[in-house]
């Protein structure tokens, strides 16, 4: 368990799992390390509705909604969402190899903390933030919205997830392109067990579309360190596969095979412009976050300076 000044580090995965509630894991994370950072909304002339508010002189008739008007009898404006509000996507992979832990929480369980920490972080900052839950396919699609109350759908949706079945993450993001505006931030959270060169050229495909894209990368720490010393049966999670192997004899190899596959995506990624964070699932969640305010700070000022 990390320890910091002393005391338990209270992000510390090992704690976190103690608090069965998503919601309030969520809320713990948030805001006990970033208090403050949200803004209020904007509200401009966009297509999707927001919420109504009562009328003041002044204010332009045209906005009055006049359904509002018939069954109460007083006058409301509907209130819309900035177009220049970011679009959000977060993408949480829920196939089989993430139901793997070593320690107080599986890849799935770490991973679907993070997600939930986005979700509620990207809605205070009043970004429209949607979730796509997928394995071989998409299992669940919540569309972006930027209401406050929409931070429960997603919760929701969240909650109790399973880890089963084969990835088919490029194939998702071919889906997900369909779905996604221009313009969009994709977040994907996954331990990237795929073909590296079809992953690498799906979001390419992203980009080309001016997509902003951030990988999770969640790792098990046994994965990436693999400090098996006797006589194992590996067994894949995805599938029926079963290998009996002495450890020692090929860990230097398997080793070699892993950091090749990492390197193999940060180099694509680097190619394209793509965020790539490599998450131990023993990463207290703050630093996870921090990594993404990071991020996205960055993505903000090529945004203005694209625009001078």
């Amino acid at each position: 368990m990390m320890k910091e000044q002393g005391t338990i580090h209270r992000y510390d995965p090992a704690i976190l799992s103690k608090i069965s509630n998503l919601s309030l894991r969520a809320r713990t994370v948030v805001e006990g390390t970033f208090s403050g950072i949200h803004k209020r909304p904007n509200k401009g002339s966009s297509i999707e509705f927001l919420e109504h508010k009562e009328y003041s002189p002044g204010d332009e008739v045209k906005h009055i909604d006049w359904k509002v008007l018939g069954r109460s009898d007083k006058y409301h404006l509907k209130q819309f969402e900035d177009e220049t509000n970011l679009k959000a996507y977060i993408l949480l992979d829920t196939s089989g190899s993430m139901g793997y832990g070593s320690g107080a929480m599986t890849k799935l369980e770490y991973s679907t903390t993070l997600a939930a920490c986005l979700a509620y972080l990207l809605l205070m900052q009043s970004d429209a933030t949607g979730l796509v839950i997928f394995g071989e396919d998409i299992i669940n699609y919540v569309p972006p919205r930027t209401k406050s109350s929409h931070l429960q759908v997603l919760l929701q949706a969240l909650d109790g997830l399973k880890a089963q079945g084969r990835s088919n993450i490029a194939g998702v993001l071919n889906e997900l392109a369909e779905k996604a505006s221009r313009r969009s931030l994709v977040i994907l959270i996954s331990d990237l067990f795929d073909d590296a060169n079809d992953l690498i050229k799906k979001l390419r495909q992203l980009r080309k579309r001016r997509n902003e894209v951030i990988l999770f990368q969640v790792l098990d720490s046994h994965e990436l360190d693999f400090p098996f010393d006797e006589l194992t049966l590996f067994e894949s999670m995805e599938d029926s596969r079963q290998v009996l192997a002495e450890p020692r004899a090929i860990k230097d190899s398997y080793l070699s095979e892993l950091r090749g596959f990492i390197e193999t995506l940060r180099r694509g990624c680097l190619e394209n412009q793509i965020d790539h964070w490599l998450i131990n699932t023993s990463t207290p969640l703050d630093q996870a976050l921090l990594k993404y305010l990071t991020t996205r700070e960055k993505l903000s000022h090529s945004r203005i300076a694209a625009r001078l």
